[in-house]
């Protein structure tokens, strides 16, 4: 038999604690999309997917259940002796990726890019350049920003 937690029941085998906190990680992923959906539907988002349909107690509520599902996950990984894994990404890097997903976005409604549908005016050719020289501005914009931010830090 394993040797017993500190409650005294037995410990699960490596691979009980590997299945164990993965399912506890799953879990905590679904409570982080329920998450994305309180947010989405609550931003300012141009193309939003969720309708806010939920009154302020609504999400209160949802709130309050995914910090106590959240705290019951913990329990029960610290009670099995199951270490969770530390963040590996941290979230200026990720939101550096999205950034330049974002940046060859804004690139490709340059008009070179868009005549691939059809013909693009002399107008829509300067409007395009116009847009994408924009967006590039902006995002260049936030990239010193938070380059100086990260500075200050140090």
């Amino acid at each position: 038999m394993d040797e017993g937690t500190e409650s005294g029941t037995p410990s699960p085998n490596e691979h009980q604690a590997r299945y164990i906190r993965s399912t506890c990680e799953y879990i905590d992923r679904l409570l982080t999309d329920i998450e994305g959906v309180l947010n989405t539907s609550a931003s300012g988002s141009v193309f939003p997917r969720y309708s806010a349909d939920l009154t302020p107690l609504q999400r209160e509520t949802i709130e309050d259940f995914i910090a106590r599902l959240r705290a019951r996950l913990v329990r029960i990984l610290d009670d099995q002796g199951i270490a969770r894994d530390r963040p590996a990404v941290p979230a200026s890097r990720a939101i550096r990726g999205s950034l330049i997903a974002i940046d060859i976005a804004a690139e490709e409604l340059r008009p070179k890019h868009v005549r691939a549908y059809g013909e693009v005016s002399g107008g829509m050719t300067a409007e395009l350049e116009s847009i994408a020289g924009e967006l590039h501005d902006i995002l260049g914009r936030l990239d010193r920003d938070l380059d100086e931010a990260a500075g200050d830090d140090l």
